[in-house]
């Protein structure tokens, strides 16, 4: 949040929010995007008919701190291995999972309007546009693109379901007992859907290079035990094969094309954020569209054996 100070020194004064406090504190704050608001800002001219009081005494209207708002959460977080943070819309509170109904915050184990069964699956959808929503009331100054056809992004199907299949790796179980260990799925640092993270590359140990040589020569013997790396788009066409898939089509868009994806999963009476692992972007021979964008989409876990665990559910090609 910003607010106007004196206008022959410092214009603009800036405060963090209540959620980058939150992440500066625990080191994981980063700055990649700033916006404008243009909020409470009088546009009015001065004795109009419209607002005569407000134009004569700015009283009113004036704001000397900046302050944190609810709607400064577009994007809740999800911390890894735990549950979707605490946040708020217009008509709704979030908080581990549960939703109540109201926008007065009393801490949602006490709060006299916690839905279950069957309301919350009949109010996710108005959660979810609470969201966006939130967005919207941060009245961000933007510019027309003139030489656009669309502003807007619409979808198609704007609706439909996702069968998932015992193809799909989540819910792949065993013939003897019908169901999936976790502990037979590979952990986080054996997962190629990670191996292009710095922090989770197999770097063997080995000897510091002796003068004129570019590498060092390796301590012994150490295998890799992660999985194959996935490096091309054919590699991830082939990963694919067996997969159910559906498409959905942006039938308007900007010419940017500029987007933010959240997935949330409605569970019996609770509603949580889907962890997404950024695969990175792969060429393609489309002059149109040239690369795809690989997400991989599922929950982390934690398995018997104390290792955080990612359980994909299905992958997103976006192009």
């Amino acid at each position: 949040m910003a607010g106007i100070l004196n206008n022959k020194e410092r214009v603009m004064d800036f405060t963090v929010t209540d959620e980058g406090k939150r992440q500066a504190s625990q080191g994981e704050m980063r700055f990649k995007f700033a916006t404008f608001t243009d909020l409470h800002t009088f546009y009015d001219v001065s004795g109009s008919e419209e607002f005569p009081d407000l134009s004569s005494d700015g009283s009113e209207r004036i704001f000397f701190e900046t302050y944190s708002r609810y709607q400064d959460v577009v994007v809740p977080e999800l911390e890894a291995g735990m549950s979707l943070r605490p946040f708020r819309t217009k008509d709704f509170e979030v908080s581990g999972g549960s939703i109540a109904s109201g926008s007065a915050f009393t801490g949602i184990s006490s709060h006299p309007n916690l839905l279950t069964g069957s309301a919350v699956t009949g109010n996710i959808q108005r959660v979810l546009d609470g969201i966006t929503q939130n967005f919207s009331d941060q009245r961000i100054i933007g510019s027309i693109d003139e030489f656009s056809l669309f502003e807007d992004i619409v979808l198609a199907p704007l609706t439909g379901t996702y069968k998932l299949t015992s193809q799909t790796e989540f819910f792949r179980a065993s013939q003897e007992t019908g169901k999936v260990m976790l502990e037979d799925i590979p952990s986080i640092f054996q997962d190629r859907r990670f191996s292009h993270f710095p922090n989770f590359m197999y770097l063997p140990p080995e000897n510091l290079p002796i003068p004129g040589a570019s590498s060092g020569v390796p301590l012994g013997n150490y295998p890799s035990f992660a999985e194959k790396s996935i490096i091309t788009q054919d590699q991830i066409n082939e990963s694919l094969l067996k997969s159910d898939f559906t498409d959905v089509s942006f039938v308007e868009t900007s010419r940017k094309n500029n987007i933010a994806i959240q997935f949330f999963e409605a569970g019996q009476g609770n509603i949580e954020k889907l962890s997404i692992i950024d695969f990175g972007e792969f060429e393609d021979e489309d002059p149109m569209s040239p690369g795809r964008r690989v997400v991989y989409v599922g929950k982390l876990l934690r398995d018997g054996f104390g290792s955080e665990t990612f359980s994909c559910i299905f992958t997103a090609v976006i192009d």
